[in-house]
């Protein structure tokens, strides 16, 4: 008898719809086969599940169109009807070519006019273009439901990183039957992120690998891009919102962070970008807060020499001008200093408030630590169980040989490594928050000597707060203009600080 292959494909809207299954096209084109003499092999029917017609990038399919080519016992492909194939005419066309070319007839079976009569190859063509618009339109419409969705304050896509996609149990409507929820392994990594980010002290690249360190891992196990979080940092989903196709909708799922953190990050990558915050092999403290006054303002950089010798040089210098504008780095940075020291002063009404912002960071840092040991040790007890588990599933009940054993063993060992590596870094940051908040207060009491003392994200985090999107002119070495951040200009015009600038050179 002649041969003949089967194809079904069901995508994922059409999976529950009655007569769209795979058992039903299939028994049909069995059915065709026996009533017009051709015998369908065991191995003949190809399958795709969940899979659009709308690309030709289907496993099923291309296995199909392999063997076709390869086989040459193979007359005849069926379909039940031309839409399983393919729902764009291009497409369409391209699979009959290359069935044509191997010498393998299409037919649908219920669809009998369609054979490679020159009125069979219209038909055909035509019911493709058919189908291509049939697909368009339900594109189109299915966009507009999406748009409904997001105006009725339900997230229409994909969940966003840090949530989940779930059934809603007690629906309302027809936008509410799938909505998003926070995901119980990952939300909280995406509210650590917002906090820290908003703090001023991590780029991207470092916030990517403190939440890896941490236990966040993207869906092949690796670490997530910070492009990817930077897109998150942006997305307003996070603040109880909808955004979509342009419009800002209010969502009705969980927030992961609060809308001034929020606003926050938005200031802080603004500033970022400003400062070309980006790793550097030498981070030096100005970079990004000095500009040129001899050639309106081009922004200094930072450079290493080492002469023939072996002495060092690090200095400042504009790339432009060059010639003049070089001056030792502890320099300048010394005439920084003495400007917190001599020109900056806080009120002592404002200390006051500084210390109470005091004890609620470290009231807030105390929570979230908390948090944090909980999460990693839950993860740790999990583990610890896997590893329970694999032991019994060798010892007790056969499952597994030793080998496998050990490879589970040792998977899960270097996991709990870095855990472990992980609680001893919070204990870590737990002591790097009380410092903190030491320098917090000593900022409250005396900034000058504060700065002086603080680490370099600290003094980076200052140098934010009173001069970023501003910064420092500098001619001949000396820093001749102040220009103040945006932040501080209210903490000015209502008294609470103080700079002066009669010093500087009219």
């Amino acid at each position: 008898m002649r041969k003949a292959l089967i194809y079904a494909r069901v995508s994922t809207e059409e999976q529950n719809q009655k007569g769209m299954s795979i058992d039903t096209q299939t028994s049909t084109c069995k059915k065709w086969a026996k009533d017009n003499g051709y015998i369908v092999p065991a191995d003949g029917v190809y399958k795709d599940e969940g899979k659009s017609a709308t690309t030709m990038n289907r496993p099923a399919l291309q296995e199909l169109l392999l063997r076709c080519r390869e086989d040459k016992t193979v007359e005849v492909v069926l379909v039940k009807e031309t839409d399983r194939l393919a729902r764009n005419t291009l497409d369409h066309l391209t699979i009959r070519f290359i069935l044509q070319k191997a010498g393998v007839k299409l037919i649908s079976a219920n669809q009998p006019g369609i054979d490679d009569s020159p009125e069979g190859n219209f038909i055909d063509t035509v019911i493709a273009a058919a189908n291509t618009l049939s697909s368009q339109l339900t594109g189109r419409k299915v966009s507009d439901n999406l748009v409904e969705k997001a105006r009725a304050g339900y997230w229409p896509g994909v969940a966003p990183l840090g949530y989940l996609n779930v059934d809603n149990p007690k629906p309302t409507s027809v936008y509410d039957k799938k909505i998003i929820i926070p995901d119980p392994e990952k939300a909280s990594y995406m509210t650590q992120a917002f906090r820290l980010y908003a703090t001023g002290t991590y780029n991207g690249q470092a916030l990517a690998d403190h939440l890896y360190e941490g236990g966040l891992r993207s869906k092949t196990g690796g670490i997530i891009h910070d492009s990817v979080l930077f897109n998150c940092l942006k997305n307003k989903v996070y603040i109880g919102k909808i955004p979509w196709k342009g419009e800002i909708h209010q969502g009705h799922h969980e927030p992961l962070t609060d809308i001034d953190t929020f606003n926050r990050c938005q200031e802080v990558m603004s500033a970022h970008n400003q400062n070309a915050s980006r790793r550097r092999k030498h981070n030096y403290l100005l970079r990004g807060f000095i500009y040129c006054a001899n050639c309106n303002g081009r922004r200094m950089w930072g450079e290493k020499h080492t002469k023939p010798s072996g002495l060092v040089f690090e200095q400042y210098f504009c790339p432009k001008c060059k010639k003049g504008t070089y001056i030792d780095i502890n320099r300048l940075e010394k005439q920084v200093e003495h400007i917190f020291d001599r020109d900056i002063e806080i009120t002592k009404e404002y200390a006051n408030e500084m210390v109470e912002l005091a004890k609620k960071i470290l009231a807030e840092f105390r929570d979230n630590t908390d948090a944090d040991t909980q999460l990693l040790s839950n993860r740790k007890a999990k583990i610890e169980a896997a590893i329970r588990e694999a032991e019994d599933n060798w010892l007790i009940y056969k499952k597994i040989n030793q080998e496998q054993y050990q490879k589970i063993y040792n998977r899960y060992a270097k996991e709990l490594e870095g855990i472990e590596g992980q609680l001893s870094n919070i204990r870590k940051d737990y002591g790097k928050a009380l410092r903190s908040i030491q320098a917090l207060m000593g900022l409250a009491l005396n900034i000058g000597d504060t700065y002086k003392t603080a680490d370099y994200e600290l003094k980076r985090y200052y140098l934010g707060l009173f001069f970023g999107g501003g910064g420092f002119n500098v001619k001949n070495g000396k820093i001749i203009k102040l220009r103040l951040s945006d932040a501080i200009k209210p903490l000015i015009a209502r008294g609470s600080v103080r700079v002066r600038l009669n010093w500087l050179p009219r």
